[in-house]
């Protein structure tokens, strides 16, 4: 429900079809270019709708808050204004030892002239310290994974939990041109749930 993103992303307190009228203009915004004027109107406002679209009991009972409707971009809305981190193919292994410390994040997508090219998780990593001691010398490319499958923002979740297994950690979303997020085994747990 296009009124109730409005809400939780622009801070935008509307009604259905102010909603609509959003949902419209993303549905053609491919004609359009950075020099086009769009003008919307937000003709009516939520105060009206509190126990119906605002209200998420309400809005479970009649299926739109339903866990199987869940989609890849419900699963990065928490934090899809946070940058992607990734490590570039190049770069010594002691760089993306670094970067998922200072982030807290357990894998990595590999990326090589601007395309993802592999990843390095945790286990992958720790596998390849245990084989080679001084392998945090080492370029990235000379250890990294398969890259991680590229998923739409509007892919189910039981797609995605197809794709997340012992060898794939998790995957990309692409939410817009140019702009990725990663779903990972916790995030699948955490919109399952």
């Amino acid at each position: 429900m296009v009124a109730r993103e409005l809400a939780r992303k622009e801070g935008l307190f509307l009604g259905y079809s102010a909603g609509s009228a959003f949902a419209g203009l993303r549905q053609l915004k491919h004609l359009l270019d950075e020099d086009s004027v769009v003008v919307v109107l937000f003709h009516d406002h939520g105060s009206r709708y509190v126990g119906k679209i605002y209200n998420d009991d309400w809005m479970r009972d009649r299926g739109f808050l339903n866990d199987r409707n869940k989609v890849a971009i419900d699963l990065v809305n928490t934090h899809i204004n946070h940058p992607l981190v990734t490590i570039s193919s190049e770069e010594p292994v002691a760089a993306a030892i670094q970067k998922m410390k200072q982030n807290g994040i357990s894998q990595i997508p590999v990326t090589a002239n601007g395309d993802f090219v592999g990843s390095l998780d945790d286990s992958h990593l720790f596998q390849a310290m245990v084989s080679k001691p001084d392998i945090a010398n080492a370029r990235v490319s000379e250890v990294m994974g398969k890259r991680f499958p590229i998923v739409d923002s509007q892919t189910p979740v039981n797609e995605i939990a197809a794709l997340v297994n012992k060898e794939t950690p998790a995957v990309l979303v692409k939410i817009e041109e140019n702009k990725y997020h990663i779903i990972t085994r916790h995030d699948l747990i955490a919109g399952i749930s």
